[in-house]
């Protein structure tokens, strides 16, 4: 057997904000932590990149990097009906999150983990798992070894973790969204003299009666374009996203002057996690995208791969302490309800989807109802009394 390159107590594969969080975590106990990814960072990543302020509660730290982590602030969200006819929004006076670039933030997030003390491996794609009775054996590309007693899966939607632990070989075409997105670079100065400079982002409910959304999100210095949707009938996203982008333009939601740009294309597991049998397999955890940590009914995954790496982090750090630790780790699919349940949760379809549409129209009905939309849409919050009190006094 090949010699061993490098040990660790812990070993995370993959480096986007659930990887990186839960090195930094790890670290911060004192644990040795290799941070393992294919790409050499900054790299491109297929993303809205949307961070809502419930992160930045949450992990503080972050607050102290935000020149690092993002791009501009944004107040509250705008919703549109599928034709773009109609209009309802809900303002906040704070911020309710921050816009970024992907290849920003999560270089910014992994930056702060090797700060932390994680070591860093980039260009290092893991080709296969071995579970010793000691701990695991990761095996790169390259023919180098890696050794840790505890090893987490944090890479992506296409988790070659996940298909080596013998969860899943990928995922069915009921349980992810179809994503194309594009960050435009643009003038600052435009940018602010169409959108202003304190504005909520705009969503686009069920665009031309898609089973999703499109968004356009104005960055410091890019607009973002994009839309998401679980597409039926043989339909493809690519004309779907220019026919979008070209009523944006018609309609004046973009500036006229606005070039093309590429456009990426990618899968969203929206609420996956519901659907995958397990995500704990010996000593191996599953945390973020590749568990399928991502909301049911915005595609929102940033928080809710954060808040899955903290959880992960508290039961690895049990299961370091104990002689059985895959006993530890298998709490971890009970754990994370309770912080997440309703977050990932999506939205009721099938013979229920009229139900949801109905719900949707109500936004541009009734006065009260984006309020209420507005901050389950941001939060993650279930449509309460609770949510509308909260709603006036953000």
């Amino acid at each position: 057997m090949p010699m061993v390159s490098d040990r660790a107590d812990v070993i995370v594969v993959g480096a986007g904000p659930a990887g990186s969080t839960a090195a930094k975590l790890l670290a911060d106990r004192g644990y040795s932590v290799l941070l393992v990814d294919r790409a050499n960072f900054p790299r491109h990543k297929t993303c809205a990149s949307w961070i809502n302020r419930l992160a930045f509660d949450r992990f503080t730290y972050l607050n102290d990097h935000l020149p690092d982590l993002i791009e501009n602030p944004f107040y509250g969200v705008a919703f549109y009906d599928r034709s773009i006819a109609r209009k309802a929004q809900y303002i906040e006076r704070r911020p309710s999150g921050y816009l970024s670039l992907r290849s920003k933030f999560d270089d910014g997030l992994r930056r702060i983990a090797v700060s932390a003390g994680a070591r860093f491996l980039g260009g290092c794609a893991v080709v296969d798992l071995l579970e010793e009775r000691n701990g695991m054996r990761v095996i790169l590309a390259d023919g180098r070894e890696l050794a840790g007693r505890i090893l987490i899966g944090a890479d992506g939607a296409a988790s070659r973790v996940a298909v080596r632990m013998g969860v899943r070989n990928g995922w069915g075409p009921q349980d992810y969204v179809l994503c194309a997105n594009t960050d435009i670079p643009f003038s600052p100065g435009k940018i602010d003299a169409f959108y202003g400079e304190r504005f909520p982002f705009r969503v686009y409910l069920e665009y031309d009666g898609i089973q999703g959304y499109g968004w356009v999100f104005p960055k410091k210095r890019h607009v973002c374009v994009g839309i998401g949707a679980l597409l039926k009938d043989g339909r493809s996203i690519r004309p779907l996203f220019h026919r979008f982008f070209q009523d944006l333009l018609e309609r004046n939601h973009l500036p006229p002057d606005i070039p093309e740009e590429k456009v990426y294309f990618d899968i969203d597991p929206v609420g996956g996690v519901y659907r995958t049998p397990s995500l704990v397999r010996g000593r191996t955890v599953l945390v973020g995208d590749a568990a399928g940590f991502v909301s049911g009914s915005t595609g929102e995954g940033i928080y809710p791969g954060m808040v899955s790496a903290e959880v992960a982090v508290e039961l690895v750090h049990q299961a370091l302490q104990s002689p059985s630790p895959a006993s530890v780790l298998e709490r971890y699919n009970r754990a994370w309800c309770s912080e997440l349940g309703e977050y990932v949760k999506r939205l009721p379809g099938g013979e229920r989807e009229g139900q949801t549409r109905g719900r949707i129209e109500l936004i541009f009905r009734a006065p009260l109802v984006p309020r209420i939309v507005g901050r389950a849409f941001l939060y993650g919050e279930k449509p309460s009394i609770g949510t509308l009190v909260r709603s006036f006094l953000a």
